[in-house]
């Protein structure tokens, strides 16, 4: 029934001497009958609006009259106006400016933040090619998401989703944590390192070792558990315990040892960025290519992005789903010795960068041992820094 209301539906009255011939002429033609009834030598027939050029044809051999002919649904009545193209035009048109405006983006709506924040956000917006006139479909909504999150630390989260040409932005805003009162724990400022002490400087707790002293690693160079100064030494027993959470900085001059090692065989990631690129139409679940190229094989890490088009503010199971690939492998590679020493120093430089950034380095000696497989490089330091750590003291 659906099918006859878009296809259409025909009814003829056809005046035929020889109804049984032309009932075997439809029937040797393929033409369906969908209903038929003959009265007063008259023919009332029923066939699809898609056959109706084929009925007049076996009609017009069978020397048959049509005497009339009435035709529903709603290929007919398109038929009726095929010569009025302005009609077909400003559909055609309308359709395709509703398509592109649903999109298109012609309104950001942001809700959750205030003036400062919104600007902040259409700013990081922008930074991303996402405006007015953008384009839906070639939006990543999760990785814009991703991105603003990593660029502001004004909110807490942030949601992006369109509805039909509006984009929309929900945020909540990130709140300050409020002080909170912590009760710190009684501590000693003990060494890290064997030393000897260049500089102090104690906020808090009673100094034991003094500028110029040796230390050993676990000495207690500020006590957080000492006497108040009595006024009378001969009370000093009696005077008030103090405790407290040690604070300061014993700066001094120590060593430290670091190895590094390199073999000569090695193996290197060979990334090559967005190596292959292929475009799908998906309908649902079903993805059709679009963009030419053979199945992607190998080791490659894919990301995948996926936008859907939109009709009337409505979002439809029809979209573009864009998958980038980027080949990796890995390489084996016979370093020289030269090539292993050079490798070295540059760990050498990101340790001293990562680690020793707040320390001074007064000497450094640097030790080389060869081997068939390996290169090896000791590292003696002569540092000056803080080797104050906190520890934790027990107390009743």
């Amino acid at each position: 029934m659906a099918l006859n209301f878009f296809t259409g539906k025909t009814s003829l009255k056809v005046k035929s001497d020889n109804p049984t011939g032309l009932i075997n002429r439809l029937s040797k033609n393929n033409i369906p009958i969908q209903k038929i009834s003959s009265k007063s030598g008259e023919i009332n027939v029923s066939i699809s609006y898609l056959r109706l050029r084929q009925f007049k044809e076996v009609c017009q051999k069978e020397n048959c009259d049509i005497l009339s002919v009435k035709s529903k649904g709603i290929l007919p009545a398109l038929c009726r106006y095929k010569l009025r193209y302005g009609i077909f035009a400003g559909i055609l048109t309308s359709i395709i400016l509703i398509f592109i405006f649903s999109n298109v983006i012609l309104r950001i709506r942001i809700t959750g933040g205030n003036s400062e924040l919104n600007n902040e956000i259409r700013a990081l917006l922008k930074q991303q090619n996402i405006d007015i006139g953008s384009f839906i479909p070639n939006i990543d909504l999760s990785k814009a998401e991703s991105y603003m999150m990593l660029n502001s630390n004004n909110f807490s989260w942030i949601t992006i989703r369109n509805n039909g040409a509006t984009l929309i932005v929900d945020v909540l805003e990130k709140t300050k944590e409020p002080e909170m009162t912590k009760i710190r724990p009684v501590t000693n400022l003990i060494a890290s390192h064997d030393g000897v002490i260049t500089d102090v400087n104690v906020y808090i707790g009673k100094l034991q070792k003094v500028v110029g002293k040796k230390v050993k690693k676990g000495d207690v160079l500020v006590s957080g558990k000492y006497r108040a100064k009595a006024v009378d030494e001969s009370k000093k027993d009696k005077a008030k315990l103090m405790l407290c959470h040690c604070k300061g900085e014993i700066y001094a001059d120590y060593d430290e040892k670091i190895t590094f090692e390199q073999n000569l065989k090695d193996e290197r990631e060979i990334i090559v960025n967005n190596d292959k690129t292929r475009k799908y139409l998906t309908v649902f679940d079903i993805e059709i290519p679009i963009s030419l190229g053979s199945k992607v094989t190998g080791n490659y890490i894919m990301t995948d992005s996926k936008s859907n088009f939109s009709f009337l503010g409505f979002k439809l199971p029809v979209g573009v789903s864009k998958k980038t690939y980027d080949k990796y492998y890995f390489e084996k590679v016979k370093l020289t010795k030269l090539e292993a020493k050079t490798k070295l120093k540059e760990k050498i430089k990101l340790y001293e960068k990562n680690f020793l950034k707040d320390k001074k380095i007064i000497n450094k000696d640097t030790k080389v041992k060869v081997t068939k497989k390996k290169v090896t490089m000791t590292v003696t330091y002569k540092l000056n820094g803080n080797i104050a750590v906190e520890k934790e003291l027990l107390t009743k």
